[in-house]
């Protein structure tokens, strides 16, 4: 998640905030023509009520962004607590060419059998991608230009 996208957050509740508090201050001098015990000025509180009217959509709308930019902040934050559960079933591993990898903890497998992950993949996108193929070499499922060395067998004459 990125503080901008709070910060953002935070800028459109204080001018919803604002905008409703100028709202309840109109509500107030409306009250305020009514209760004078005078006869309102007609014209006067047509415009406060119009004003009214205006504040009152204005900060619908705004509150309307802020729920909308909550819910996504929440979808985010989400799917961030699911990422980082499923990247604390894996462990770094080295193999035995010093190639590094994740490989699945033995006690968080849930049936699964035991496998390795891309840590490019894992660390700059956020994905669990399988290193699959036979013997020494494997590669990225996701990506086929991440190649892995886990053993070194040489070359049969």
């Amino acid at each position: 998640m990125e503080f901008a996208q709070i910060g953002e957050m935070i800028g459109l509740a204080s001018s919803a905030a604002g905008a409703t508090g100028k709202a309840a201050d109109t509500i107030q001098t409306i009250k305020g023509l009514f209760q004078s015990g005078s006869e309102p000025d007609t014209d006067q509180a047509a415009k406060l009520l119009n004003a009214l009217a205006t504040e009152l959509t204005a900060a619908n709308m705004m509150n309307v962004e802020v729920s909308t930019a909550l819910k996504a902040l929440s979808q985010e934050l989400y799917k961030q607590d699911e990422f980082e559960k499923e990247k604390g079933r894996y462990e770094l591993y080295r193999t035995r060419q010093n190639d590094m990898v994740f490989k699945l903890k033995t006690d968080q497998s849930n049936g699964q059998p035991d496998h390795f992950i891309c840590p490019v993949c894992l660390n700059r996108d956020k994905l669990v991608s399988f290193i699959v193929g036979e013997g020494d070499y494997k590669i990225c499922q996701t990506d086929r230009s991440h190649h892995f060395k886990f053993d070194y067998t040489p070359m049969q004459f």
